[in-house]
């Protein structure tokens, strides 16, 4: 048989995000000697993932545009279809957030998707199979639509420690101190107060807290609280640096406004040994994520009771520690993931008609399971009843 030749597609393909790593991690997995890959992305490279892409020889195709618009997230003057022709390959492969998204509806070859988040379901004709990141993820996309026999899961893109190391000399934080703290992109939307309001309640002198990366409201914030020993740091998508940091923990005090769909940055907690505290939000995943390794909040006064535990107590520190370990490692590592997409990939290439007839089987049973049905154009959005129009909303655009 011979090579197996897929594109990947992403905006902002090339950044440090976990969605961005799914792919690129997947597109470095697959055997070579298999499967041919073009790795199409907009937007600017995160060095250290720019750096990965390159040394394991992926062709990086970078396509260019200015912005997105807001309803299907078309991109504004970009040239993708002057670089990429559909009929070279055999399988286009994206991550998403759920719904349809430009330009993955207007192409024909059979598509697979890896769904990130929780905005709903895309329903156009040519998904073949959608990976979903946990069992959570799996059940609502279902409950929203999605077909789970046309589904599989696959967390994908976790790695062992690279480091022993820590930063606690680097920062002057001394080796009997007891340090909190979490990492997360510099991101307003998705800034938490709750486990620094935490922390505040938990202040001492042997107690530090530091955040890598996040919003610049986390330094406000700690500044209007005059915390002691708070520390934030610049973002870093550098392996080794990350694992020192993790390193330097003894508690993994996550706090994220949106939650998270999954987590790798708690599952990287714990595959440093770190137990986790982590707060209920819109997406309450992590209680999944989580495993034995610590504690799902849903209140302000939980978490505080929650963290002070974990800072007085070092034997539940090392017990939760061992768990999490053992439970992230199981789950996370040693599952062949790789394996499972590549089989995907063969079957959908090797039995076209056999999917094509799954879909049009599904799309019908869905239209009495989920009789209202919204979707996107690039000007409204629309609501189906048993298929038929029943109600159009215009939805803004970016100029």
């Amino acid at each position: 048989m011979s090579k197996i030749k897929i594109a990947f597609i992403k905006y902002g393909g090339l950044g440090a995000g976990g969605t961005e790593r799914f792919l690129q991690n997947l597109a470095v997995g697959l055997n070579k000697d298999k499967f041919v890959i073009d790795y199409f992305y907009t937007g600017e490279e995160n060095p250290d993932r720019l750096n990965f892409m390159q040394k394991n020889n992926i062709n990086l195709i970078k396509i260019n545009e200015t912005g997105r618009t807001s309803a299907l997230g078309e991109w504004i003057n970009n040239d993708l279809f002057t670089k990429f022709d559909e009929s070279n390959y055999d399988i286009i492969q994206n991550a998403i957030a759920g719904e349809k998204e430009w330009p993955f509806y207007l192409l024909h070859k059979p598509l697979v998707e890896s769904v990130h988040l929780d905005y709903g379901v895309n329903f156009t004709p040519n998904v073949y199979h959608t990976f979903l990141l946990s069992e959570w993820n799996q059940n609502k996309w279902a409950k929203m639509g999605g077909i789970k026999a046309m589904s599989s899961i696959v967390p994908l893109g976790m790695e062992i420690p690279r480091t022993d190391g820590d930063l606690r000399q680097e920062l002057g934080i001394p080796q009997n101190a007891v340090v909190a703290g979490f990492h997360q992109r510099a991101d307003d939307k998705i800034f938490s107060e709750i486990p620094i309001y935490a922390y505040k309640a938990n202040e001492a002198d042997n107690h530090y807290f530091i955040v890598m990366g996040g919003s610049a409201k986390y330094k406000a914030l700690a500044d209007k609280l005059h915390l002691k020993n708070f520390i934030q740091l610049e973002h870093s998508a550098n392996k080794e640096h990350l694992s020192k940091f993790l390193n330097t923990l003894d508690i993994f005090a996550h706090g994220r406004k949106d939650g998270e769909t999954l987590g790798y940055v708690i599952i990287e907690a714990m595959l440093h040994r770190n137990p986790c505290i982590v707060h209920k939000a819109k997406s309450n995943a992590q209680k999944y994520t989580i495993g034995p390794s610590g504690f799902f909040v849903t209140t302000q006064k939980e978490y505080n009771q929650k963290l002070k535990l974990l800072f007085n107590d070092q034997s539940l520190r090392n017990r939760l520690a061992d768990l999490g370990f053992n439970y992230a490692k199981q789950k996370f590592i040693d599952t062949d993931y790789i394996s499972q997409i590549e089989e995907k990939y063969s079957d959908i290439v090797s039995n076209p008609v056999k999917y094509q007839k799954m879909i049009t089987h599904y799309n019908l049973i869905r239209k009495f399971t989920h009789p209202l049905r919204k979707e996107k154009t690039d000007s409204h959005k629309i609501y189906r009843l048993f298929g038929i129009k029943i109600f159009q909303q215009k939805l803004k655009r970016k100029k």
